[in-house]
């Protein structure tokens, strides 16, 4: 693991942190797209869960100073490790997370930094097309489908919906006021959706910006990724980025995906509504005594802490 560089004469306004682990594959396309933001005043800290691939040769490539890797001697076994090291090796005024599966658009780091500027909020979070593997060629030849995510309710962030870390940027005041990530294996949900119930409880002002800056691309769809030393979706995801009508197409059939699950919910899943309605004074409590509200359900159905993790890690082959 290389030592800590000295604090910058000029800190980078943005800290873009990206935890990783054996996936140069898609890893070179997640740099690429910080590289090819219109904002350029940041610096990428790849943080290695102890990586026994090529990754260092993938950061190396790109002969940019603003992008270093550091690779823990230890695995940590989920993101919490990697990014609570990154931030803590990071420089920025504010704090962005990429996950080594996911892009940026060009415009993405701008427009988040405008509104935290504008708007004085602690962290602003974007909605993410997620891009689902398609069963066969479909639409133009597409090899994925998509669907919005990450978009709130109209009151805001509410604990019940999941936001990737990649679609976040907040200020260094907020993560030393909040702490670190948890670890996976001492809570019942994601270590990303903990450490933000507890920032949004800590009375944080968590904004949602209404843009489509972020292309999540989980590995938990995709049995086996890890085991692959190829991606060809990721080839074409980041070439077809470059199409300025991206975002139209993005918009065009995620809107069919939302009306046919309204329908799916209104008609052939009543009862899941019914079961919300009736259990929420249960999830006030827990969100009151400042738990997060899922990990009730979650502790039940899976019955120990970080499953879901130890899940995700069998289905993509990330032994």
């Amino acid at each position: 693991m290389s030592g800590v560089p000295p604090s910058p004469l000029e800190p980078p306004t943005v800290s873009v942190i990206i935890a990783t682990y054996n996936r140069s594959q898609t890893l070179r396309h997640a740099i690429q797209s910080v590289y090819d933001s219109s904002f350029t005043d940041w610096e990428t800290i790849v943080i290695g869960d102890a990586c026994t691939d090529d990754t260092s040769a993938c950061v190396e490539s790109f002969g940019d100073s603003r992008i270093r890797f550091v690779n823990l001697p230890n695995r940590c076994g989920d993101q919490s490790g990697p990014n609570n090291h990154g931030v803590a090796l990071s420089h920025g005024r504010y704090i962005a997370f990429l996950n080594h599966d996911d892009l940026y658009t060009p415009d993405h780091l701008a427009k988040c930094v405008a509104e935290l500027e504008s708007s004085g909020a602690d962290l602003v979070w974007v909605s993410c097309a997620m891009a689902r593997p398609r069963a066969n060629s479909g639409l133009e030849g597409r090899p994925c489908q998509f669907v919005l995510v990450g978009v709130p309710q109209v009151s805001g962030y509410s604990p019940f919906s999941f936001y990737f870390a990649s679609s976040w940027v907040f200020r260094r005041s907020l993560a030393d006021r909040i702490g670190p990530w948890p670890a996976a294996n001492r809570v019942y949900v994601p270590p990303s959706q903990a450490w933000l119930f507890r920032a949004w409880r800590s009375g944080a002002t968590l904004r949602f910006l209404p843009v489509i800056s972020v292309i999540v691309i989980p590995a938990g769809l995709r049995p086996g990724c890890y085991a692959r030393r190829e991606s060809p979706e990721h080839e074409w995801l980041a070439s077809w980025l470059k199409d300025p009508k991206h975002r139209e197409h993005i918009l065009e059939e995620s809107a069919v995906s939302e009306a046919m699950q309204h329908v799916t919910d209104l008609y052939h899943a009543p009862l899941r509504v019914i079961r919300r309605v009736l259990l929420w004074p249960g999830y006030a409590l827990l969100i009151a005594l400042r738990i997060h509200p899922r990990s009730l359900h979650n502790a039940i159905l899976y019955g120990r802490r970080g499953y879901l993790i130890r899940r995700h890690r069998r289905r993509s082959d990330a032994h």
